[in-house]
């Protein structure tokens, strides 16, 4: 499969892609708690992480209750009370207020589910909920919009599904929406972003997809969006960071090949573009979940079950607060200054294609001269204690 390998960066209306340096947007973090596995949920809550359920089929078969806890701050793991509705694989989560909800599922004697259960961190118990009032099933779908849970598709006793339903937890009622637009599936990503839901990729009837949907709250309505890349999958992970959505891993529908491509969504174009690949191996069954403007992913199989876990990070990111940076003079003709009083930095120089150029720690002022770069439009950008600044400069 032809790869192409592209990182955006806006600047007014400046739009280059960069093919080198966006694998370091992965880190690989301490390895999950628990043992290697798959098909396993993950969910946030506040500035903790979650991780559970799952099972090992690879000539023994293992099925888990565990779920733990990760804390970004110390990178460690710390076990939680075990699920509510015991071992499960392929269940699905979302959080609303503070609370995790996880349900549905496969248990370890190949029965579909269609209970849900409320974790509460303070307590560190799981509260049964109203059940979802579709079929049983795993690997259904999930996103929240505006405090409210919505769940649907995934595969029963029945076959796949489509049918979708939104959970509002100060009544504890589900209530049935309009179907999903696209095949019945099971093994989607779902997320969701400026108040609209978003359900992409899959298995479905005899094969695998890379079609994507929009669904709005207020239409109860299903719109169908650009597809998810140039290659269908199944058993992918996505998530939301900064305005922009992201899916990639998972596998064929024959199982012979697992994928470790990334790509990016730009809601507003309906557009996707591919990043470097994930940094850990291929693999099917990912999970990942988001805190603050970090992903979190990891676990998942290629055959061996998995437990490493990374973060993700857009690599280039303009800060709320803006460094007071001099940059003169600008245009220039022979040589300009980057100037930060008396401050230690870092500095990038890419050209407009977003080749790395010139990359050096500085302190108050680094001069760069056109003999160093040649002429024409360039992009910098300026680290200084963590906080990134991108602009422009022009050398004639």
């Amino acid at each position: 499969m032809k790869r192409g390998y592209y990182l955006i960066l806006f600047l007014g209306s400046l739009l280059f892609s960069e093919p080198t340096f966006s694998q370091d947007q992965w880190t690989q973090k301490a390895n999950f708690g628990g043992a290697g596995r798959h098909r396993c949920t993950g969910f946030s809550i506040g500035n903790k992480g979650y991780i559970g359920g799952g099972h090992i089929n690879s000539g023994t078969s293992t099925y888990h209750e565990d779920y733990w806890q990760y804390d970004p701050g110390t990178d460690s793991w710390t076990q939680i009370a075990d699920f509510g509705g015991g071992k499960r694989y392929h269940s699905t989560a979302f959080t609303i207020d503070g609370f995790g909800y996880v349900g549905m599922g496969e248990d370890d004697e190949d029965n579909y589910h269609n209970d849900f259960y409320r974790y509460i961190p303070q307590l560190n118990i799981w509260q049964i909920i109203t059940p979802y009032p579709g079929n049983p099933r795993r690997g259904a779908s999930s996103f929240v919009i505006e405090g409210l849970g919505y769940v649907g598709c995934g595969q029963s006793h029945f076959g796949y599904q489509n049918d979708f339903y939104r959970y509002n937890p100060d009544e504890n009622q589900w209530y049935l929406i309009s179907s999903f637009l696209g095949e019945a599936r099971s093994s989607a990503v779902g997320f969701s972003h400026n108040g609209k839901g978003y359900i992409g990729t899959g298995h479905i009837f005899g094969d695998d997809t890379k079609d994507f949907y929009e669904y709005d709250p207020n239409t109860d309505n299903w719109v169908q969006k650009a597809d998810v890349g140039i290659t269908n999958r199944q058993d992918a992970t996505g998530f939301v960071v900064n305005g922009y959505a992201y899916i990639g891993t998972g596998n064929d529908v024959d199982g012979n090949f697992n994928f470790k491509d990334f790509w990016k969504y730009d809601f507003e174009l309906d557009e996707w573009t591919q990043l470097n690949d994930f940094s850990g191996e291929a693999r099917r069954y990912m999970v990942s979940f988001v805190i603050g403007e970090t992903a979190y992913a990891g676990t998942g199989t290629d055959g061996t079950n998995l437990r490493d876990f990374w973060s993700f990070e857009p690599y280039l990111k303009v800060a709320e607060n803006e460094i007071n940076i001099t940059v003169f003079p600008n245009p220039s003709t022979d040589y300009l200054s980057i100037k930060i009083a008396q401050k230690e930095f870092e500095l990038k120089v890419f050209n407009l294609q977003g080749r790395l150029l010139l990359q050096k720690k500085c302190f108050d002022n680094s001069i760069i001269r056109k003999e160093e770069i040649g002429s024409g439009t360039f992009v910098y950008l300026v680290n200084y204690n963590g906080i990134n600044h991108v602009d422009k400069f022009e050398i004639l």
